[in-house]
């Protein structure tokens, strides 16, 4: 029997089962990193409430209310000629979801949503052994940089992955 799937923007009442799904990363990944636990998921919770048209929230879930992942489009600039046309990308799946093609469908509709959007760059950082996720980026149009940098305390290392909305300059 096959199982539907709804994908739509985060309301208020998501938040619970948005901030479980980010606790298990935290607890899995970086727990032992930082003593900010507070400090972070204060910084998620402002984003949540800072939600609107394109820099927002939304969720893949099953017909029972269940909020399987989630993927958020969040400001990337905060310099007057950049705010607002770029937007960083993140997705997070439940674990017990992971590989089951839920990923792909959440991030490839929400890059559709976007596309549409004012937004002229896409951004995600992805960390150089997660395959999973640079495989669902390929699929959906996200180019790797082959940067790798530091670009917090939690990611000893991180790839920058771009997908430009608005056009390509061409370098000859």
């Amino acid at each position: 029997m096959s199982q539907n799937y709804i994908i739509r923007e985060a309301t208020d009442a998501d938040y619970p089962q948005i901030l479980s799904i980010y606790r298990y990363y935290w607890d899995e990944h970086f727990k032992n990193m930082s003593d900010d636990y507070e400090k972070v998921l204060s910084y998620l919770k402002e984003a949540f409430d800072k939600r609107e048209t394109y820099f927002n929230y939304w969720i893949i879930g099953n017909n029972n209310d269940e909020i399987l992942g989630w993927a958020s489009c969040i400001p990337m600039f905060l310099t007057p000629l950049r705010k607002g046309y770029n937007g960083e990308l993140s997705i997070y799946l439940r674990f017990d979801k992971i590989n089951k093609t839920l990923g792909f469908k959440l991030l490839n509709e929400v890059v559709k949503i976007l596309e549409k959007s004012p937004l002229y760059m896409l951004y995600g950082h992805i960390c150089p052994n997660n395959t999973i996720s640079q495989k669902m980026a390929l699929k959906v149009g996200l180019k790797n940089t082959e940067i790798q940098f530091i670009n917090s305390p939690f990611y000893p290392e991180i790839n920058l992955w771009i997908k430009p909305l608005k056009g390509v300059i061409e370098k000859n």
